[in-house]
C-alpha cells in the first residue's frame, strides 16, 4: 500500500503540471503613455496663444456633455482582441509560437519558444528538486510533456464585455487522456521486487522513466475526454501602462483541465 501511494502521489504531481506551466500567463497590450511634459518656459510662450483655443475647447465639451455617450477609446481593447489574446497564451504554451498580431509585451519577438521550452523545464525541475531526478530523466520528461502540450485541443469561444472594460472570453477544452492506464501500467512494469533495495532516489527516476515512456504511448493514438468550457477574465493589469492580459489565476484554469487527470 505505501509503494501505491507514492506512485499515486507522483503521478498527482505530473497531473499539476500543466496548471504550473499556465501560471503567470499574462501581460499584452499597447502602453497608451502619456507624452512627457514639456519644459516651463515653452508652456508659458503657448499659454496666450492657445487661450482662444481652449475656449473654444471649453464651448465643444459642454456640447459633448449634451451628446449621446461615445464610443470605447481607441485603444480600449475589443472582444476580437480579448479573444485573440487568449488563443496567444495557449498556442505560445501549447505550441511555442502564436499570432505574432497580438502584442505581447513582455515576450520578446522570435523568443515565445524558448518561453514554452523554459517553462516546462522549470515546472519538471520543481518536481524533480523534490525527487532527486537525475538531469537525463528530466530532459527526458521535459520533452515528453512538449510533446503532450502540443497534442492539447482547444477552442476559443465568445468573448463577453464585463463591467470593467474587460472580457470573460469562453475556451472549450477536450482534455487530453495524458495518463490514461497510467496506474495499472506502472504497476505492471514496476514491482516490489524492481524497488527493493533502491533508495528513494533511484526508485523516483526509475518511476518517472516509467511515467515518461507511458505518456510517449499514450501520444502516439492520443484520446480526448468530453468538452469542458472554461470561462477565464481578460482584464486590465497594468494601468499605467495601459497593459491588458489575464491574472495568475486565470492562467490556472486552462491547465486545469488541458490533461484529463484520469489515471484509469
Amino acid at each position: 500500500m505505501k509503494n501505491k501511494l507514492r506512485l499515486t502521489a507522483i503521478l498527482v504531481a505530473v497531473a499539476m503540471l500543466s496548471v504550473t506551466v499556465f501560471t503567470g500567463c499574462g501581460g499584452s497590450g499597447s502602453g497608451g503613455k502619456k507624452d512627457a511634459a514639456e519644459p516651463a518656459a515653452v508652456q508659458e510662450a503657448q499659454a496666450e496663444a492657445e487661450a482662444p483655443a481652449e475656449a473654444e475647447a471649453a464651448k465643444e465639451e459642454a456640447a459633448a456633455a449634451e451628446a449621446p455617450a461615445e464610443a470605447p477609446k481607441a485603444d480600449a481593447p475589443t472582444a476580437e482582441d480579448a479573444k485573440a489574446y487568449v488563443k496567444a497564451i495557449l498556442d505560445i504554451m501549447c505550441t511555442g509560437d502564436y499570432d505574432h498580431s497580438v502584442n505581447l509585451s513582455d515576450i520578446p519577438e522570435g523568443e515565445e519558444a524558448n518561453l514554452r521550452d523554459s517553462t516546462i523545464e522549470s515546472a519538471v525541475a520543481a518536481i524533480a528538486s523534490d525527487s532527486g531526478l537525475s538531469e537525463d530523466v528530466q530532459a527526458d520528461f521535459a520533452e515528453v510533456m512538449r510533446e503532450a502540450f502540443a497534442k492539447s485541443k482547444y477552442t476559443v469561444g465568445d468573448a463577453v464585455p464585463t463591467e470593467d472594460g474587460g472580457y470573460d472570453v469562453t475556451v472549450t477544452i477536450e482534455p487530453l487522456k495524458l495518463y490514461a492506464g497510467a496506474q495499472t501500467k506502472l504497476a505492471e512494469r514496476i514491482t516490489q521486487d524492481d524497488i527493493a533495495g533502491l533508495s528513494e532516489e533511484d526508485a523516483n527516476n526509475l518511476i518517472y522513466s516509467k511515467i515518461a515512456e507511458i505518456i510517449r504511448e499514450n501520444l502516439e493514438e492520443p484520446e480526448y475526454g468530453e468538452p469542458q468550457d472554461v470561462v477565464v477574465h481578460y482584464g486590465l493589469i497594468d494601468e499605467q501602462n495601459n497593459i491588458w492580459g489575464v491574472s495568475e489565476e486565470e492562467g490556472e484554469k486552462l491547465g486545469a483541465i488541458l490533461f484529463s487527470a484520469d489515471m484509469e
